[in-house]
Parts: C-alpha cells; sequence; structure tokens
C-alpha cells in the first residue's frame, strides 16, 4: 500500500511542535545531567540544557507575541502563599 498525505502546518501548529519538542529536550537534558557522572560529559549536557532552555524561551515568546499563547497573570496573593510553600519546604530541606 503506497499511501502519502499532504500535511501543511500552519505557523502556530508549527510553533507548538516546537515548542513540546524543546520543552521534552529540557526534561531529556535534566535526566541525562542526573544520571551522569563524568565531568565532561556533564558540562557537555549542561551546555546542550542551558542552550535548549534558551531555544524554548524564544519560541515560547515569539508565541505570545503573536497571541498563540496566553498568559494570564497570577493574583499577588497566590504568589505569596506559593512563595511562602516554597520557603518552608527549602528550610525544611536544608
Amino acid at each position: 500500500m503506497d499511501y502519502k498525505a499532504e500535511v501543511t502546518l500552519n505557523e502556530k501548529d508549527s510553533l507548538q511542535d516546537m515548542l513540546t519538542l524543546e520543552k521534552t529536550l529540557v526534561k531529556t537534558y535534566a535526566t541525562a545531567m542526573t544520571e551522569g557522572c563524568s565531568k565532561g560529559f556533564r558540562t557537555i549536557v549542561e551546555d546542550h540544557l542551558t542552550q535548549t532552555a534558551n531555544d524554548q524561551m524564544k519560541v515560547f515568546l515569539m508565541m505570545t507575541e503573536h497571541d498563540y499563547y496566553r498568559v494570564e497573570s497570577a493574583p499577588q496573593e497566590t504568589l505569596s502563599q506559593k512563595k511562602q510553600t516554597f520557603s518552608k519546604i527549602k528550610s525544611q530541606l536544608s
């Protein structure tokens, strides 16, 4: 069976695919960082992780500029509560 379909992605779909890929790569590099024990390996992975995180942010910002991805600001009270929660956790870990 010879099946061939023509698929055309619009800009929004293409950017969404790129964003998803970049986020997946960040997670993969983060996992590699925790699994690697060689200093050289970890340096390479860290460089890739940083670059990929930067690329992910560029795609995200591009999507928000084109109104493809909407971000709502959290109320100040919610931010304060989350900050307190994480401060407690941090102090318990120290």
